[in-house]
């Protein structure tokens, strides 16, 4: 019989470290909150599939800050508290935060679901500037927002914790809850909570599960050993000057494995580096700390080997050297795990896990024996999942357990039965994106967060060569530095990612800089005062400035062609995930007084994409009588010169009502759709979501939730925009 295929999943558990050690307060509630979900739904899921192995990476400030939940009842971030209050003790500041920041849940997959939750947001409405925030909360009543304080901490309950016996009644009743069920769904979070680092070490003892680090506060190790570094895989890149914190380096990872010892009372085995980066001057550091591997992206393997082959090279570890050292190295398969990540999301969970068990298969068929590494974070993309990932969990762990053409590994299971053959003499310096560092450093933002981290840790260098300040007291201050070198700070810097707290992530940053002065005596320069983080413009969605006249021969015929459309901004669909897949670089709409218009421009990689597998575009448009349009991106056979129309039967299923030909597909798509086709007049809503698809599988869509809102114009919308 072939040797099964190992399949390695490692499951990446990460919060920064948001409580401040000074004041004791925690700001942001995302470790309580994923608690609840994403990490109890793990252990849950782990337990009823006894025979499934994988590895969880659970970063130390993770642990630390559960641990401060779990020993302290009193902790309370800015959340919890005001979830805690009675809304008639609310002030009118407090009543505007709790409408602004308590519907952030995915909108699609957890406020949605709940008819109570909806409402809410229905009530509120969905712009978030805070003029139109306070105009509601004129409107809404003390049992409003108690209801609103039930359903933020609700809705973050996964498939494990809603079906609790005393949660499922609230799920279900939706609405009028009374101060005794908020504190009752606040008791048993805080009760959920505590039982997760003991539900990990179960899992730990029973041999089920390894568990690895990484460095304590998630640092990116390679910046941190020099910029140096940094130039190996971004040459042209503006840096802030040049800095090497390599001891620093030594430190995160030495404090991250001694803690780790602390809480499950063994060494680890592995280590995750924080975001997948590497360079061999780690190499010496992670062995040196008894630890036996490490991991990052596919990419950096290709661009460590001379002459690489992907499906020949990457199912398989390696043996890294560096300076006489050696570790072990795993390389992720980036679109296995870009496909749980991104893309399974969207789809119905026996579809996917027949895509991926087929995925899967494949490489089985070309590596027998071999060891597929399926490496992601573990924590985000669930709230994606209509079930919170249940059905797609359960039905992979299921296969995996019970089909021999696999078995289920741990990294640490893996590197005893197939220990590494070949030798990497250079390991190339990058991360799991994009194999370089440009999230984190390089841009105007980032440069100056880092050049401003240097001149305070050039402080507390300075305070210890004068040996003027406790010992004790230097070491607290070296412990705020370290919380600071934590890669989230960077993440949010520049215009790769945005959040709703972004602010509070650059406040943040700064206050733990200003803790190092803090704790040495002394007062903190006025420039952490003053933000590094520049206010944007936050708006995803542009509506069309006039009517738009395009000719659609599928090229840009001329630069004012769609200059007054509609558009996305695509640069702000993006969050705490990196999303690598990325199929439209623009998405633009418009309209004249007849018909809708829409242009898509396909990236690089989408076009790569289409070649191999044949992407079809489908357009949705939500009415009254709600309809569709599909048609392939390419086509060998002929010239793309029509799309095909769908509509709703009788029986609620789509069917084909005919044919249209207002469209051009070459190195962009520009398509026309006649309002008489939608069964729109002016002055109706018209709403539209555009998906790619792969087969029956739905590889991206735009925007990536909700719905794209236009009004259908009238003659005088010029007009009116013009005088506007």
């Amino acid at each position: 019989m072939t040797e099964p295929l190992r399949v390695a999943f490692l499951w990446h558990m990460h919060q920064p470290y948001y409580l401040d050690d000074l004041t004791g307060q925690v700001s942001l509630p995302w470790v309580r909150l994923h608690a609840t979900k994403a990490y109890l739904d793990t252990i849950q899921m782990l337990e009823r599939h006894p025979g499934m192995a994988c590895t969880i990476n659970v970063v130390p400030c993770l642990l630390a800050q559960l641990k401060a939940y779990e020993t302290n009842p009193d902790l309370d971030d800015a959340f919890l508290e005001l979830s805690k209050k009675r809304p008639i003790d609310l002030n009118p500041e407090e009543r505007t935060y709790v409408l602004r920041y308590f519907f952030m849940s995915n909108w699609d997959t957890m406020v949605r679901r709940h008819p109570g939750y909806l409402r809410l947001l229905e009530r509120r409405g969905l712009n978030s500037d805070l003029r139109s925030i306070e105009m509601a909360a004129e409107n809404f009543s003390n049992q409003d927002l108690l209801d609103l304080q039930v359903w933020l901490n609700l809705s973050w309950f996964g498939f494990t914790a809603q079906r609790d016996p005393r949660i499922a009644p609230l799920v279900k009743k939706g609405m009028g809850f009374s101060d005794e069920e908020k504190r009752l769904v606040l008791e048993v979070q805080a009760e959920l909570i505590a039982s997760i680092i003991p539900g990990w070490k179960k899992l730990l003892e029973a041999g089920q599960v390894e568990l690895s680090t990484s460095p304590f506060y998630h640092p990116i190790l390679p910046i941190l050993a020099g910029t140096h570094i940094v130039r190996r895989s971004m040459p042209d890149a503006p840096l802030p000057g040049e800095f090497s914190f390599y001891e620093d380096a030594k430190t995160q990872i030495e404090n991250g494995v001694a803690y780790y010892q602390k809480i499950f009372g063994r060494p680890p085995v592995g280590m995750w580096p924080s975001e997948g980066s590497v360079c061999p001057e780690i190499i010496p550091l992670v062995a040196g700390a008894g630890l036996k591997w490490i991991a990052t992206d596919e990419a950096v393997l290709l661009r460590s080997l001379n002459d690489s082959a992907r499906s020949r090279d990457l199912f398989q570890p390696y043996r890294a050297v560096y300076q006489g050292q050696e570790i072990a190295v795993f390389f992720r398969d980036r679109n296995l795990s870009d496909l749980i990540g991104f893309t399974y999301s969207k789809n119905p969970p026996q579809k996917s896990v027949q895509d991926f068990i087929g995925h899967l298969t494949r490489i089985a068929d070309g590596s027998p024996g071999g060891t597929v590494s399926i490496i992601l974070d573990g924590e985000n993309p669930w709230e994606y999942y209509w079930d919170s990932g249940e059905g797609f969990l359960d039905g992979i762990y299921k296969e995996l357990v019970e089909n021999p053409r696999f078995k289920p590994v741990s990294m640490r299971q893996a590197l005893a039965e197939s220990p590494p053959q070949r030798i990497l003499s250079r390991l190339h310096s990058g991360s799991w994106i994009n194999a370089n560092f440009q999230i984190w450093i390089g841009k105007p933002e980032e440069n100056q967060a880092w050049a401003t981290l240097e001149r305070t840790r050039s402080a507390l260098v300075s305070a210890r060569q004068a040996q003027k300040i406790p010992a004790a007291d230097l070491d607290a201050a070296a412990e705020q530095l370290y919380q600071a070198e934590g890669s989230d700070w960077f993440w949010w810097y520049g215009d790769d990612f945005n959040s709703e707290n972004d602010a509070e992530f650059d406040r943040l940053f700064r206050q733990k800089l200003m803790n190092v002065y803090h704790r040495m005596g002394q007062k903190p320069p006025s420039q952490l005062e003053e933000s590094i983080r520049v206010e944007r413009d936050n708006v995803l969605v542009v509506q069309p400035l006039a009517m738009i006249h395009p000719i659609l021969d599928g090229r840009v015929t001329h630069f004012y062609e769609w200059i007054d459309a509609g558009y996305i901004d695509v640069s702000k669909v993006r969050g705490s995930m990196h999303l690598s897949k990325n199929l439209l670089r623009d998405l633009f709409f418009g309209f004249d007084e007849q018909k809708f218009y829409l242009r898509l421009d396909p990236t690089d990689e989408c076009l790569a994409y289409n070649n191999s597998d044949g992407l079809e575009i489908q357009v949705h448009f939500f009415t009254k009588k709600p309809k569709a349009i599909r048609f392939p991106l390419r086509s060998k056979e002929a010239r793309i010169a029509r799309y095909e129309i769908f509509g709703i039967n009788t029986d609620e299923r789509w069917e084909s009502i005919g044919f249209h030909d207002e469209i051009g597909i070459e190195e962009i798509v520009e398509l026309a759709v006649p309002f008489s086709l939608l069964d729109l007049r002016p002055q109706e809503i018209l709403w539209f979501v555009v998906q790619i698809m792969k087969g029956d599988l739905e590889e991206d869509r735009y925007p990536k939730n909700g719905r794209i809102q236009i009004l259908v114009p009238d003659r005088n919308y010029d007009i009116i925009n013009w005088s506007v």
